[in-house]
């Protein structure tokens, strides 16, 4: 979903993130991640924007002319915000009764390599990324008894990467949280996707005994997370004194850069709590330029007062 501040800004860096990754396997191996992206305009000038980006990336463009968010960066729960919450579930719900497995990415994302190996490879019905830098294995369903062991609240959730199997169960989900937000915002004009989400799927998931699982924060990463990245063991993951708690993030050089051995291994990274979208779109440039020629970088925002 864009808009034009996002189409002039992040969008453009998004693509290219996407364009420079190819498809490491399967019957579309080798195509860049950019020909398999579906993006939603909510206005013509955003749809036209959109296009003119189709001279170097292959992306499709849709126009969602039910929608009419205002223009600009959206400030937290304003009627721009909101309304991208039922718009982004309608799509990730359209989607899934095509028959099609979902990914859904906000657009202040970098991808630096081939994520769909992992989304796959993991048995998930469902993926979800931290919201904070903490310890959970990735490896676990929420409802599974090896998780259940370790006696821990689930971790708090960031909507703005996700996956979804189209399957019958997880269509129904889908369907469930989108009805909650509808019969919340009646007498909760500040209805939150990304509240919903938690509180719909821990108990949909476990009814329909689907595999609910949360992203490895160590490759899909936050600029909400301390430093140049969370950081933590492989034996982590599976200790329980460990398993629940906050994680520390590479410290920056004193140019409050981070390094390439900071930033190799990661799969992507969103860039909220990085200020308005041309903030957000200095940062994401950092990252993409250092990643790819093997650079220190700036890529979060300094929060010195």
């Amino acid at each position: 979903m864009a808009n034009e501040e996002a189409l002039e800004h992040t969008v453009p860096l998004f693509l290219e993130s996407l364009r420079r990754v190819p498809v490491t396997d399967g019957k579309h191996g080798g195509r860049s991640l950019d020909q398999h992206l579906v993006l939603v305009a909510w206005s013509g000038a955003a749809l036209a924007a959109c296009q003119a980006l189709n001279s170097r990336y292959g992306h499709t463009c849709v126009r969602d002319a039910e929608h009419t968010a205002a223009t600009g960066s959206f400030g937290f729960h304003d009627a721009g915000f909101n309304s991208l919450g039922f718009a982004k579930i309608k799509y990730i719900l359209n989607g899934l009764s095509a028959g099609h497995d979902v990914v859904f990415l906000d657009t202040d994302i970098i991808v630096l390599q081939d994520p769909l190996p992992y989304f796959l490879g993991r048995g998930a019905d469902m993926w979800g990324s931290m919201e904070k830098c903490m310890i959970y294995p990735d490896r676990m369903s929420f409802h599974s008894t090896e998780f259940q062991a370790f006696h821990k609240k689930l971790p708090p959730i960031n909507i703005g990467v996700l996956y979804f199997k189209a399957t019958a169960g997880v269509t129904r989900c889908v369907y469930s949280w989108l009805m909650e937000m509808y019969t919340e915002v009646l007498n909760r004009p500040r209805v939150w996707d990304q509240d919903l989400y938690g509180k719909v799927m821990v108990k949909c998931t476990a009814l329909h005994e689907l595999r609910w699982q949360v992203l490895d924060p160590r490759l899909f990463q936050s600029a909400c997370f301390p430093g140049c990245g969370c950081s933590f063991s492989d034996s982590d993951m599976t200790d329980p004194e460990r398993v629940g708690k906050f994680a520390k993030g590479h410290r920056p050089d004193r140019q409050g850069r981070c390094s390439p051995e900071h930033f190799s291994s990661w799969l992507m990274r969103h860039f909220p709590c990085s200020g308005l979208t041309h903030q957000k779109a200095k940062l994401m440039t950092g990252l993409m330029e250092g990643f790819f020629n093997s650079t220190s970088a700036v890529i979060t925002r300094n929060r010195r007062r």
